[in-house]
């Protein structure tokens, strides 16, 4: 179990460090002078004291406050706020406002007007006008991510986030679960050989996870090569071609895009899926033409990561302080309120699965 964070600076003693007064500490923070002038020399002395000290203003906030302000924070690495109810992280947001609203809290929505997106600024963090915080975002900074869990400021990550030293918090879709099961029932369909394709690098965390669950299900006789992993769409009529050379009748996808590529080369040379190839979608839709076709594959379950992780720091948020001395017998639920209080918990969320109609028995290619 990860220890309490240390006792964080005040505004208080920024402004004593600094040599300034409380007020202008505030004004620096608020990146204002109200009408009183404040040379850049001293301000730069306060940013330069709050960055040395790892000053984050939610602190001075809590203390000013007395408690909390019942608002959670949302903030995304990258512009990912729905413009229309398919958007992919709509559900996300959804399942963050039932749960928020369910609770009595309010959402506050972080955006970055233009420039690269970042967490803290000159030492300190607009985070703080919320009590804490869900993060979320394809591409995400880490080192933000690790600054943010050393400072003691209340988050959780709403995916799979794995960071150098103390873990943080974080509510994830069990990917490699599910997409094992996927890979094993074409197996059980009489599948032999089947293969696992992106598009992308790979390296994000959700790929990793879909990849694992992949390798876990297939046995060394079933499996003809590693995962194809492509620049873009411009390589799927290259795939195709290695997948007919190689025998393979059972495609997991990791992208609806990269299905619906591989199905048009497939009626481009007189097959069809899945008389000819079976094709699993493993649920990122991301730029996906949604053609109607109803793909077998795994449902990302968006709305209940959006209410299990605004849950989770909720329970964060109010779990008891657990740090001061007492003298008297331990509370049987202190271990986990500590545990809670420090964050680093996670919690999995089943995927669900799309029957279809994109899977069948497998047929020799011609």
């Amino acid at each position: 179990m990860r220890s309490s964070p240390a006792k964080r600076p005040t505004q208080a003693d920024i402004a004593r460090l600094a040599g300034v007064s409380q007020a202008t500490v505030s004004l620096v923070l608020n990146e204002r002078d109200a009408g009183v002038r404040i040379s850049p020399a001293t301000r730069e002395r306060v940013l330069t004291v709050m960055r040395e000290w790892g000053y984050v203003a939610n602190a001075s906030a809590r203390s000013l406050a007395g408690g909390r302000n019942k608002i959670i924070g949302v903030y995304t690495f990258e512009p990912v706020f729905p413009t229309s109810g398919v958007d992919f992280y709509f559900p996300f947001l959804l399942g963050m406002e039932q749960e928020a609203a369910d609770l009595g809290y309010d959402l506050l929505l972080f955006t970055s007007a233009g420039g690269e997106r970042q967490i803290f600024r000159d030492g300190s963090t607009r985070l703080w006008h919320a009590d804490g915080a869900l993060l979320l975002g394809r591409d995400p900074n880490v080192e933000e991510i690790e600054q943010l869990r050393d400072s003691g400021f209340p988050f959780v990550y709403v995916g799979h986030r794995e960071v150098a030293g103390p873990p943080v918090s974080y509510v994830a879709a069990d990917y490699a679960g599910a997409t094992r099961q996927l890979t094993e029932r074409l197996f059980q369909l009489g599948h032999q050989r089947v293969a696992y394709a992106r598009i992308g690098n790979g390296v994000a965390q959700p790929s990793r996870d879909r990849e694992q669950g992949f390798r876990r299900a297939t046995p060394s006789r079933h499996l003809t090569g590693p995962v194809w992993t492509l620049d873009s769409v411009a390589e799927v009529d290259g795939l195709f071609e290695e997948l007919q050379r190689a025998g393979v009748t059972a495609v997991l996808a990791e992208q609806q895009l990269l299905a619906e590529e591989l199905s048009s080369c497939t009626r481009r040379r007189g097959l069809s899926v899945p008389a000819d190839l079976s094709v699993v979608v493993l649920g990122d839709s991301t730029g996906a033409r949604q053609d109607g076709t109803p793909w077998t594959g795994l449902i990302v379950p968006r709305e209940q990561m959006g209410q299990r992780a605004t849950a989770l720091l909720v329970r964060q948020l109010e779990a008891p302080d657990t740090s001061a001395p007492d003298s008297g017998a331990p509370d049987e639920g202190a271990l986990d309120e500590g545990a809670l209080r420090s964050g680093g918990l996670s919690e999995s969320v089943e995927c669900g699965f799309a029957v279809g109609a994109t899977v069948g028995h497998p047929k020799e290619f011609s």
